[in-house]
């Protein structure tokens, strides 16, 4: 089972890899975010090199979870790929675990990454505990934003067209977090909206910062919306 579950994490490393637009959004663009910000506003506070370290890491788990799962998840059913999927001698679930893994993977290399740059670049040298609070946001903020992604793509609308809807969600829970700067100092109300929204739960998760109860609500109901919408959509193929 374990060497099974290996084979799948390293195929869809490897698929990974082999496109080129994924591998600059997971790797490349976070990190030319983070040089970029933190040579124009961080040079002089290291206070805001952490806040954008775990701002930049928190963008690149939504982005992940949204655009990296969902829609791929989606395209297997309505291809009717997952026909094939079925007939391999894993079980079909492995497979996605494999994806799962392979994405987790990755996010900790853009940590690892993000560590180095911070070091080299602004002197700025995470503790042990904030690298441990990043990984485990790391895990459960793919998981969050991977069951949003599913209930944006398995939403009923039409095939190609939730791409929109996807790239609308992702770019309003950004800008409305406190991911590169505390949007709550700057507008009361706008800052309400991001705290009802995912992305400032899973930044105060890698930013070890308290959490409200209601946050929790983030990890069940996208997962309970996902299994309604499942079941109701139907394939042509």
């Amino acid at each position: 089972m374990i060497r099974v579950l290996n084979h799948s994490i390293y195929y869809h490393l490897l698929n990974f890899l082999r496109v080129k637009q994924a591998v600059f959004f997971t790797l490349a663009f976070p990190l030319f975010l983070f040089i970029v910000f933190g040579n124009i506003w961080g040079l002089n506070s290291k206070e805001y090199i952490g806040m954008l370290f775990t701002g930049v890491l928190g963008m690149t788990i939504a982005s992940d979870g949204l655009f990296a799962i969902g829609p791929v998840v989606k395209e297997y059913y309505a291809s009717g790929m997952i026909k094939y999927l079925r007939r391999l001698p894993i079980h079909v679930l492995t497979y996605f675990f494999g994806l799962i893994i392979s994405r987790i993977l990755s996010l900790l290399v853009v940590l690892v990454l993000l560590c180095g740059i911070s070091v080299l670049l602004f002197d700025y040298v995470p503790q042990l505990h904030q690298i441990f609070n990043m990984a485990i946001g790391i895990v459960i903020g793919l998981v969050v934003f991977s069951f949003i992604g599913l209930c944006l793509s398995f939403s009923g609308i039409k095939h190609g067209a939730e791409k929109g809807l996807t790239n609308f969600v992702f770019f309003g829970v950004l800008f409305t977090s406190n991911a590169f700067y505390p949007v709550e100092m700057l507008n009361n109300f706008v800052g309400k909206i991001g705290n009802a929204l995912p992305m400032n739960p899973v930044l105060r998760l890698l930013r070890g910062e308290d959490l409200q109860w209601y946050y929790v609500l983030w990890l069940v109901v996208p997962l309970f919306v996902f299994t309604f919408l499942f079941r109701k959509v139907k394939f042509n193929r």
